[in-house]
């Protein structure tokens, strides 16, 4: 029975769909019932979001997660002698019924009782349906939900799509995830248009001071997040789909303004920057041997960084400290001194260690000006700091790591991570923010599920973050194309998760078991813009679209004449990375 009161949840313009159905091998349960679809009905497709209304009114929303097309035949072999054996353009003598049978996984019920569906009316749910199933409700009338996409459902509405801010950015739950194919998938793009949403809805328009750190490690996709899209204005399809998305979602499309870039110092270039952007708006950084001392350890695998290396650069540490040595060239002019010093047979160790272990710790500092060159400060270089205490609301740090190998990607990482923090741990009144988005591409680099080289501790500090970073206002963006490949508790501990289109061999994870094969079908051959989210306040996952984000995707920008955009010497740095992974482990001569 449809009254005022439900009637709202439904769409009765498009009329019943079909009616629900429960036999003894495909009963309906309390968490999923089956319906098939009316001849009519020829919009409803897999993972529309339907509504089942009862004789006495109740409404079930849920979601058609498999369709089965159904013939009132036994066998193959029946239908091909239907056509005088064989001949497909031969009607058959009868008319064959078919049917499409729709499993539907039940998200929420209007009554409070967990019961079966009974034999109900099958709609279309309603923008409000659609709301009220999804929970949004609940928190967009509170001014806290944050939109992320459009549900479009088979009526061809469009429905806004929130979610909850506080299980977003905190304090409820926190971090977002993606993974698909890349160059498939959109994930940046998606990460993108979520964070011109977080500054549309959270900063402007409610006054939560939100700042956003990002590692970019290849491409030059998160270099330009300060130029426009020019994609979004043409009159494709897609580009005038875009923009109804955005008037839709109350944001405007315009790209962000308070943008720094830094990249590695470089000696040899005008620039002064290892960054593929050479218009001027890249900064360079490069650090001390005073800054990174306590780091060090991150640039070496077990093979040429051990306990008892580890314990020579405790005591050369000790005497940095003793006699003021902040710089790298000052550095290796005392330790060439320490090292002739050991020349006399007379002496057999140096500071209590056996001599060949103080060599082997002085050649692997001395290979730092080579495999690290731009990270650490050399010949007469003067040291340039990240200016994380810079950080302010409505502010986005690029960090440009891609022509850096990964132990140094790691470590710039690492080290910045804590800063941050710190920052967060110091700040409660005052600041001049509440929350702080680091958004990682290639996540599984800094932390992978199964060891692949990277010191335990970087993936220790990475879970840490994810277990309560909520709390200190630090949200992790994550992105990778497999999730299977990063730490399950960071990917668990994501309060959004999102796939793109996904590898049917990634799909084969056990992560993927909670998806039926159907849906698994789909996000093996999704569309670009596409997403399925499952999201800490839906009970269940859905798929949803997003607009082209505001700002041009990196590969896609052209640049202007009057732009520098010379590469500068990227094949020295792809020979000093693959030097390094060769090298490391053996003795180098100083």
């Amino acid at each position: 029975m449809i009254n005022e009161k439900n009637g709202k949840f439904l769409n009765l313009l498009e009329g019943v769909l079909g009616r629900t159905v429960s036999t003894e091998s495909c009963p309906n349960t309390t968490s999923e019932f089956y319906f098939w679809i009316s001849k009519q009905a020829k919009n409803v497709e897999l993972a529309n979001l339907v509504a089942a209304v009862a004789p006495d009114g109740i409404v079930t929303f849920g979601t058609i997660i498999a369709m089965n097309a159904i013939l009132d035949m036994d066998s193959f072999h029946t239908d091909y002698i239907s056509h005088d054996f064989g001949s497909p353009e031969v009607q058959p003598p009868t008319e064959i019924n078919e049917i499409i049978i729709c499993k539907v996984q039940i998200i929420i019920s209007t009554s409070e009782k967990v019961r079966p569906v009974e034999r109900s009316d099958v709609y279309f749910a309603s923008r409000p349906g659609i709301e009220y199933a999804l929970g949004m409700d609940q928190y967009m009338g509170a001014d806290k939900g944050i939109p992320i996409g459009v549900f479009e459902n088979g009526d061809g509405e469009m429905t806004p799509l929130q979610i909850d801010e506080s299980f977003l950015l905190g304090p409820e739950g926190a971090h977002l995830n993606i993974s698909g194919i890349s160059g498939l998938a959109t994930k940046t793009s998606m990460v993108e248009f979520a964070i011109k949403s977080i500054f549309e809805y959270c900063s402007d328009q409610r006054g939560r001071k939100i700042s956003i750190v990002v590692f970019n490690v290849k491409g030059k996709d998160l270099l330009y997040f300060d130029k426009p899209n020019p994609f979004l204005w043409e009159d494709t399809p897609l580009a005038i789909k875009s923009r109804q998305m955005y008037d839709l979602l109350g944001i405007d499309p315009e790209p962000f303004h308070d943008v720094r870039i830094f990249a590695p110092y470089d000696r040899r270039n005008p620039a002064r920057v290892k960054s593929i952007r050479k218009d001027g708006k890249v900064e360079p950084f490069v650090w001390d041997i005073g800054e990174i001392q306590d780091d060090i350890d991150q640039l070496f695998d077990t093979s040429s960084w051990d306990d008892s290396i580890e314990a020579v650069w405790v005591d050369i540490q000790a005497v940095l400290e003793k006699q003021d040595i902040r710089d790298y060239d000052s550095l290796m002019s005392w330790l060439a001194e320490e090292r002739r010093a050991t020349y006399d047979p007379r002496h057999t160790n140096w500071h209590g260690h056996q001599k060949h272990i103080f060599y082997k710790c002085v050649k692997n500092l001395a290979s730092l000006k080579g495999f690290y060159d731009g990270l650490v400060a050399v010949d007469g270089t003067k040291p340039i700091d990240l200016p994380i205490n810079e950080i302010k609301n409505g502010s986005i740090f690029v960090i440009d790591l891609q022509h850096m190998n990964e132990r140094g990607q790691r470590m710039v990482f690492n080290k910045t991570l804590k800063k941050l923090q710190r920052l967060l741990e110091e700040k409660r009144t005052g600041s001049d923010f509440d929350n702080i988005i680091v958004f990682v591409d290639e996540l599984n680099k800094f932390a992978p599920r199964a060891r692949e080289g990277g010191k335990e501790h970087m993936r220790a500090d990475l879970i840490d973050i994810a277990a309560r970073g909520r709390s200190l206002g630090l949200t992790l963006f994550g992105v990778e194309q497999f999730a299977s490949e990063v730490d399950k508790q960071i990917v668990d501990n994501s309060a959004t998760i999102m796939y793109g289109r996904t590898g049917y061999a990634e799909l084969k994870d056990e992560i993927y078991g909670w998806l039926s094969p159907e849906l698994k079908a789909r996000l093996g051959t999704m569309p670009r813009g596409t997403i399925l989210m499952k999201h800490a306040k839906f009970t269940q996952a859905l798929f949803f679209k997003f607009p082209l984000p505001a700002c041009i995707p990196g590969d896609l920008y052209i640049p202007s004449a009057d732009e520098d955009i010379t590469r500068f010497a990227e094949e020295e740095d792809l020979s000093a990375q693959t030097a390094f992974s060769q090298s490391e482990g053996r003795e180098f001569d100083f």
